[in-house]
C-alpha cells in the first residue's frame, strides 16, 4: 500500500516552496538613503533693519615702555586694508609721565594714523611729583594737585598735535583699582568720580573711563550716576581680566560709547613654573586663540564698540617679536583669527540682527556697512554644519566672499555664488569664517 500522505506532504511542500520563490523573484528590494545624502538646508536670516551698536573698531597697543616699538612693516601689516594685512582701526599708547619720553611715540603713532587709526592714550601715572608718595609706582594723586594733571594731559596733546599726531581719546588712568608693583596710581570710585566732575571737561580730548581692570561695573557706576561727570566721559572703558563680560545696559541708555582697552592671553607663560610658550603645542595655542575670538563674540553681543588687545607685537599676539620661537615681523596665527573682526568690520558698521534654524552651537555675529553685509561665524565644535542658505533681508544673496580660519588655514579665501535660488556656505569644526555680502 502505498504512503499517500507522504507523497502529499511532500507535493505541498514543493507547491510552498515553488510559491515563496513566485512571491520573492516578484517583491520589489526596499531601497535605503544613506544619511549622508540627505541634504538639509539651514537658512541663516540677516535682518540689517533691527541694529545694535555701532562699532568703533578693533586694534592693538604699542609697547609700552623702553623702545623697541613695532616697525613701519609692522604696522602697515597691522593697519592696512590689503590682502595681507589685518586691518586695525584703533591704537593704544601710554601717556608718560616723564615728558622727555613724548618723543619717542611719535613716530609709531603717526604711521598707525596713516592708515586711519584712531588713537586712545592711558596714564599708568601721573608725574610723581603730583602724587601722595612722590613716584611713578603706587600712591594717589593729590587732590590739590587735580588742576596740574589736567595741565600735564592738556600738554601732553598739544604736544602730540604739533607733531603731527591726533590723539583721539585719553584715559585718566590705566586700571586703577589694583595695586602693582609697577609704574602706576590708586584711584577710588569717588576720587575718579570727583575728579571726572570737577576738571574732565578741561581735558582736551574724548575722555575715557575708569578703565577698571575687570570692568568693575559699580566703579564706573559711580561716574555715571553723577549727572555732571557723566556728562564729561565720552567713553566708558575696561578691562576683561578674571572677569567683566557683561552687557552695560546703564552705559547704553546714557549714550556711551563703551569700549574694551586691554586684555591679553599667553597660556600663562608669564606666572613661575610655568611652560614657556615655545614648548606649547600648537594645538594649546589654537584652542587659546579660540577662547579670545570668543571674547571679541561676547563684548559684540554685549553691545560693546570697540575691544583693543594688548601688545599687538607679541609671541602671544598678532606679529612675531622673535622671541618664544616666533619670527620677527610675521604675523602669526592669533593675527589672522582676530582679523576676522578687525578687517571686515570697519569703524561705523552696525550689528544687525541674526536669526538661525539650527540647533548647532554656532556663535555667529552680523554688521552692516559700506553697502556690505558681514558675517562672522565661530564653529568651535567637531562637526561641520553644512548648506547654511545665506538670506539677507528676506533676499537670498547672490554672492559672497567668505574667509576661513582655522588650525590648518590661514584666512582662506573662496568666493560663492546662488545656485538653486540658494547661497550655501558651510562652517568647518574649530573654525572662525567670515562672510561678506555686497
Amino acid at each position: 500500500m502505498k504512503n499517500t500522505g507522504k507523497l502529499i506532504s511532500q507535493e505541498l511542500l514543493i507547491v510552498m516552496m515553488l510559491l515563496i520563490a513566485f512571491l520573492i523573484g516578484c517583491t520589489k528590494e526596499p531601497e535605503f538613503t544613506d544619511p549622508a545624502d540627505i541634504v538639509v538646508t539651514r537658512n541663516l536670516k540677516i535682518n540689517t533693519a533691527s541694529t545694535y551698536q555701532t562699532i568703533a573698531g578693533f586694534g592693538g597697543a604699542n609697547q609700552m615702555w623702553g623702545t623697541q616699538f613695532p616697525s613701519d612693516a609692522d604696522i602697515r601689516k597691522t593697519y592696512s586694508l590689503e590682502e595681507d594685512g589685518l586691518g586695525f582701526s584703533l591704537f593704544r599708547v601710554r601717556i608718560p609721565s616723564d615728558r622727555n619720553e613724548w618723543s619717542l611715540i611719535v613716530d609709531v603713532a603717526k604711521e598707525a594714523q596713516s592708515y586711519g587709526a584712531k588713537i586712545l592714550a592711558s596714564p599708568w601715572s601721573p608725574p610723581p611729583a603730583l602724587k601722595s608718595n612722590s613716584d611713578a609706582v603706587g600712591g594717589y594723586l593729590l587732590p590739590e594737585n587735580y588742576g596740574a594733571f589736567v595741565d600735564h594731559l592738556n600738554d601732553y596733546l598739544s604736544f602730540m598735535t604739533e607733531n603731527g599726531v591726533e590723539i583721539y581719546a585719553v584715559s585718566v588712568q590705566n586700571e586703577p583699582d589694583i595695586q602693582v608693583g609697577y609704574e602706576s596710581c590708586d584711584w577710588s570710585a569717588t576720587d575718579m568720580r570727583d575728579f571726572i566732575r570737577e576738571y574732565g571737561n578741561q581735558i582736551n580730548a574724548k575722555l575715557a573711563a575708569p578703565e577698571s581692570f575687570n570692568f568693575n561695573q559699580s566703579f564706573s557706576d559711580a561716574i555715571l550716576n553723577d549727572e555732571e561727570a557723566a556728562t564729561n566721559v565720552d567713553i566708558v572703558a575696561g578691562h576683561i581680566y578674571g572677569n567683566g563680560q557683561n552687557a552695560y545696559p546703564k552705559a547704553e541708555d546714557m549714550g556711551k560709547e563703551i569700549w574694551m582697552t586691554e586684555y591679553l592671553m599667553n597660556l600663562n607663560t608669564g606666572n613661575a613654573g610655568a611652560t614657556a610658550w615655545a614648548d606649547r603645542s600648537d594645538e594649546d595655542k589654537w584652542d587659546e586663540t579660540f577662547e579670545m575670538v570668543e571674547t571679541i563674540h561676547t563684548a559684540m553681543t554685549n553691545n560693546w564698540n570697540a575691544y583693543i588687545w594688548w601688545y599687538l607685537k607679541r609671541y602671544y599676539s598678532f606679529i612675531g617679536d622673535g622671541t618664544e620661537g616666533t619670527v620677527e615681523g610675521e604675523i602669526l596665527k592669533r593675527g589672522y583669527a582676530f582679523s576676522h573682526f578687525s578687517q571686515f568690520i570697519r569703524p561705523g558698521y552696525v550689528r544687525v540682527e541674526t536669526e538661525f534654524n539650527s540647533t548647532f552651537g554656532l556663535q555667529i555675529t552680523a554688521y552692516a556697512g559700506d553697502g556690505k553685509t558681514v558675517l562672522v561665524i565661530l564653529n568651535q565644535g567637531e562637526s561641520q554644519i553644512s548648506n547654511i542658505n545665506l538670506i539677507v533681508d528676506e533676499v537670498v544673496a547672490s554672492k559672497a566672499t567668505v574667509y576661513t580660519t582655522s588650525f590648518t588655514r590661514n584666512r582662506e579665501k573662496t568666493e560663492v555664488e546662488r545656485a538653486d535660488e540658494k547661497l550655501l556656505i558651510d562652517s568647518s569644526p574649530g573654525s572662525i569664517t567670515s562672510v561678506i555680502i555686497e
